[in-house]
């Protein structure tokens, strides 16, 4: 299929070992469980000074996965300027992270993955193949779906190696 982005994102592509669509679905449940499992006394912890709280990853996360199904909306219904990109960063500092219980971050996270699978699933191969720019790269649909997917699997392998 067609995998078109900037080598930034390769790492996270990398990762989907096998069926996107599965993978989708599956995420979706690994992603509550993950999160209400973390423990209360960790939801602010940092690994280190300067580093995001478990809280702020998680976010990032979210908001990371809603930004590339936006983008992959916006290019399916055949948006022909380029996408802004964002300020993970600038994300991070302005979210509300730390007013968010886990449950209802874990509880919408679920949902939102739901949502997007949805989307992903109403998507034709004709569709998955357009292409278009974000951040000033060209990128496919399909890769934004490949990237969403990949992104959870490095914070989550991020999350367990450093902050558990």
């Amino acid at each position: 299929m067609n995998l078109v982005h900037a080598p930034f994102y390769q790492g996270y592509v990398d990762l989907v070992e096998s069926d996107i669509k599965n993978v989708l679905e599956h995420q979706a449940s690994e992603i509550s469980v993950m999160i209400n499992n973390i423990p209360d006394q960790k939801w602010n912890y940092r690994y280190e000074k300067g580093k995001w709280s478990v809280a702020q990853v998680i976010q990032h996360c979210i908001d990371t996965e809603r930004i590339m199904a936006y983008r992959a909306l916006t290019l399916s219904r055949g948006e022909t300027k380029a996408l802004a990109g964002f300020s993970e960063n600038l994300y991070a500092e302005a979210s509300e992270y730390c007013k968010l219980d886990k449950s209802k971050m874990a509880e919408g996270f679920y949902y939102l993955r739901k949502s997007h699978q949805s989307l992903f699933l109403s998507m034709p191969d004709k569709i998955l193949k357009k292409e278009g720019v974000a951040d000033g790269n060209p990128i496919s649909i399909l890769s934004l779906w490949y990237i969403i997917v990949g992104h959870w699997k490095h914070h989550q392998k991020v999350l367990k190696d450093r902050y558990f």
